[in-house]
């Protein structure tokens, strides 16, 4: 449970009483509703969006003057758009008082940077019937608040780490020994009774999904995610009730709103400002969830590749082209291929839902969970049937109060803008992450699953890196420590998991390797005592061990803890008189 001091610091800040926040934290999000609200009463109001398409019409009639302009351009939010006009017309030509020439002018260049790099903008004005046709017509246009810039400061972040860190909780390390640590700002994100009060999910899942909860400034910082599970098991639930709540998202599934034109933008002519801007630069700096990935069209994956590599995508239409950027997080929701099943196919094989372009979009996504089900464990089922159980009776769990979740919403909302932006330095580690990739890339389901095109990916080197400092910014830290290196490969390792048979997770965090796991295999099935395990001599076995050329693995595999409750014990356990017994799981996982 988050304690009472935390939960009170985070009140505090969220209502602007805290030292080092004034002001209450607002609601700064992208707002047109508030503009289609007044299609009927035509009353003057404020509303914030993206331009989304531009069109200049030259007017020169009776009622509206010689050589006069109006500019038609739509304004959206992510969900909803609205049609506004600016002009210079007189008043006569029904669309009331017009701007002066020199402030249309400026109207505009907003209107075309906005368009150009998807920056949010302020309008203010009223409905008027105009041929037909009810327009919002445009008296003021300003930038909006840059909705990605924090409330919060540095000095609050630093507090909250520190209030955290009064706390000791209980913490199990990589050889299975318990100890005391303090709590960080992770722990709080990841705990059952608040961000993920209404969804159960693995903790490798819910750290994946705070990752891509970062916002990304650079192209370096783009996390992308691929999702694989079986129909049912509650994807699009994460979208509902952990990233929206949290986070600026948008979902792409089915139909029109994943066609090239909904995603890219469509050019109607040879005019550059003709074209309507696309979801993903729309949502720049921000997040994408593509739900069902299987159903996109193949036009769509391709020129996807660009845009996760790079962060922005150009469009050609004859001898002109645009630049749109698109710098974000992309998260691939989806379901194995239908012949797929568990029993007769490798977990890989539930790739293959990417189609042709399964190698190159496995190369450019971060993290891949590759999982029949998003929950194990033995009590897994139950806890995911008790969340389902208060969401149908719009209840939270039990000592879990309503206004604290909106609270931590409210505040890691803001946490996270601020810590997206600090750029810890991976200098000081390179040595270590430099051995560790080298452990990882020597891996068969390494190279199975990212080297079967040559010697090694260097993206899945830029991707680990792009982790640690991940782990660094959610913990509110400019400066890396040991344990986001650690969180990072583990992670990074769990996500590799995912996409073998089996292969064990605790073993794995102890630097098992594959031919310790295949020496394993072999001794139980030479040794095996019918039950699934295996006993015998030490120096039987260990000949045998050398007689396979792995004694180094035999050595190994004599060192590695296995969890059996909360007491670790070793896999080969020594059961005196040089009588050994050979455990045959490594942990709960396998």
């Amino acid at each position: 449970m988050i304690p009472k001091t935390v939960h009170d610091f985070v009140k505090k800040v969220v209502k602007g009483k805290h030292p080092n926040q004034a002001k209450p934290i607002e609601d700064r999000q992208a707002n047109v509703l508030s503009i289609i609200e007044t299609l009927v009463s035509a009353k003057t109001t404020i509303g914030s969006g993206v331009i989304t398409k531009r069109e200049i019409k030259g007017v020169s009639t009776k009622d509206s003057g010689k050589d006069k302009t109006l500019i038609k351009f739509s304004v959206s939010d992510g969900e909803n758009s609205v049609q506004c006009v600016a002009h210079n017309c007189n008043e006569k030509y029904g669309l009331g008082t017009g701007l002066k020439g020199d402030v249309l002018t400026a109207f505009d260049t907003i209107v075309r940077k906005s368009l150009a790099e998807g920056k949010p903008v302020k309008l203010k004005g009223c409905y008027a019937n105009f041929k037909s046709e009810r327009v919002f017509i445009i008296d003021t246009i300003d930038w909006a608040e840059d909705v990605q810039k924090s409330q919060i400061n540095d000095t609050v972040i630093k507090d909250f780490v520190k209030v955290c860190a009064k706390h000791q909780i209980d913490d199990v390390n990589d050889e299975g020994i318990a100890y005391k640590r303090p709590l960080t700002p992770l722990d709080v994100m990841m705990d059952d009774n608040g961000l993920w009060a209404e969804i159960y999910a693995d903790d490798d899942l819910k750290q994946a999904i705070l990752l891509y909860c970062l916002s990304p400034f650079e192209k370096e910082d783009m996390i992308h995610i691929g999702l694989i599970t079986n129909p049912g098991e509650g994807k699009n639930h994460l979208v509902d009730k952990v990233i929206t709540p949290l986070v600026r998202c948008r979902m792409a599934g089915t139909g029109k709103l994943s066609t090239f034109a909904a995603m890219f933008g469509a050019m109607s002519s040879d005019d550059l400002n003709s074209i309507e801007l696309g979801l993903l630069p729309k949502m720049n700096n921000d997040r994408i969830v593509f739900s069902e990935f299987q159903t996109l069209e193949q036009d769509v994956f391709g020129e996807m590749l660009n845009v996760m590599s790079d962060g922005y995508y150009t469009m050609q239409k004859g001898k002109l082209d645009v630049t749109r950027h698109a710098m974000l997080n992309m998260a691939f929701f989806g379901n194995p291929p239908n012949y797929w099943n568990e029993e007769d196919h490798k977990k890989e094989e539930m790739l293959a839902a990417f189609g042709p372009y399964t190698m190159p979009i496995i190369s450019r996504l971060t993290l891949i969970f590759a999982k029949p089900t998003l929950s194990n464990g033995a009590d897994a089922s139950t806890k995911i049937k008790q969340k389902i159980l208060q969401n149908m009776d719009k209840t939270v769990a039990k000592g879990t109060n309503k206004e604290e979740i909106a609270n931590l919403r409210t505040f890691f909302r803001e946490y996270l803008k601020r810590v997206s932006r600090y750029q810890p330095k991976l200098d000081k580690y390179k040595a270590i992450l430099g051995s560790e990739f080298k452990d990882i890339e020597a891996l068969e389901q390494f190279k199975d699953a990212f080297a079967k095109r040559g010697k090694t990916d260097y993206r899945k080197w830029a991707e680990l890196l792009n982790l640690v400092k991940g782990f660094s910014r959610l913990n509110g830290r400019k400066e890396l420590v040991m344990n986001d290196v650690n969180y990072a490969i583990t992670l990074f390792k769990d996500s590799l998991e995912t996409l073998t048979s089996a292969f064990p997770r605790t073993a794995f965090r102890q630097g098992i390797n594959y031919e310790a796991i295949e020496l394993h295999r072999q001794i139980l099935e030479k040794f095996g005592n019918g039950s699934g395990q295996a006993s015998g001599n030490r120096s039987e076995i260990a000949r045998f061990a050398a007689g396979q050329k792995r004694k180094k693995e035999w050595d190994l595999l004599c060192k590695i803890k296995v969890s059996k409750g909360s007491h670790p014990q070793l896999l080969v356990q020594d059961m005196g008189k040089g009588f050994l017994h050979i455990g045959a799981k490594w942990d709960g996982d396998e």
